[in-house]
């Protein structure tokens, strides 16, 4: 039994874990001030279903504001997130208008950007410590969606082969096969999506 190698691999995964647990954290949070979104426009905004289209949604509902399209008027068509959020201020304070929704969305925006990038550090993580054992994983971002079952296949085999020569323990194998899958699941089916119960329905439809 290699020891050193067991052990590892269980510290990789208290890391892993820990940031998997960021980022249901943040998803929740997400939704949680995505519904006072919900409610502070009106129903203009709804939580989507995917990270991206909930970034394609808030830019929407940001750039279609009046203040935008004052901006726009003015020539001003290129800023920065921090540069919106001091038009918005400024533009509060001289009309003397409540803007808050906006700046909640920006910060929704910004909130999905984190959850994509604690995401993608995950991931990375999972390749880098999965290497040890498969060389050929860290393939898998240049390669074509076709080839992605071989490269299970041979992945699996490699961990099967490690388990049965007694170089991984009960418990690091079957960490192991769960990081596989999850990295593979990221691959064929992206960023985590928002659970059903937390979508728009209209039952009128």
């Amino acid at each position: 039994m290699d020891n050193n190698l067991n052990v590892k691999i269980l510290e990789s995964y208290v890391e892993i874990d820990k940031i998997h647990d960021d980022i249901n954290s943040k998803i929740f949070n997400f939704i949680t001030k995505a519904n006072e979104l919900v409610e502070l426009s009106e129903d203009d905004y709804q939580i989507e279903k995917t990270l991206l289209l909930n970034k394609i949604s808030l830019k929407g509902y940001v750039l279609e504001s009046d203040l935008c399209n004052q901006l726009s008027e003015n020539n001003i068509n290129d800023y920065s997130i921090d540069e919106l959020k001091n038009y918005i201020i400024q533009y509060e304070k001289s009309f003397n208008t409540d803007y808050s929704k906006y700046l909640l969305s920006l910060s929704l925006y910004e909130q999905v950007e984190q959850i994509e990038k604690l995401v993608d550090s995950k991931i990375e993580l999972e390749i880098k410590e999965l290497s040890i054992i498969i060389s050929d994983i860290n393939s898998i971002s240049n390669m074509d969606k076709l080839e992605y079952e071989k490269l299970y296949i041979n992945s699996k085999n490699q961990l099967d082969d490690y388990y049965k020569n007694e170089k991984l323990d009960d418990k690091s194998y079957n960490i192991c096969i769960q990081i596989l899958n999850d990295i593979f699941n990221f691959y064929i089916s992206g960023y985590p999506t928002i659970p059903d119960e937390y979508l728009y329905k209209n039952d009128d439809l």
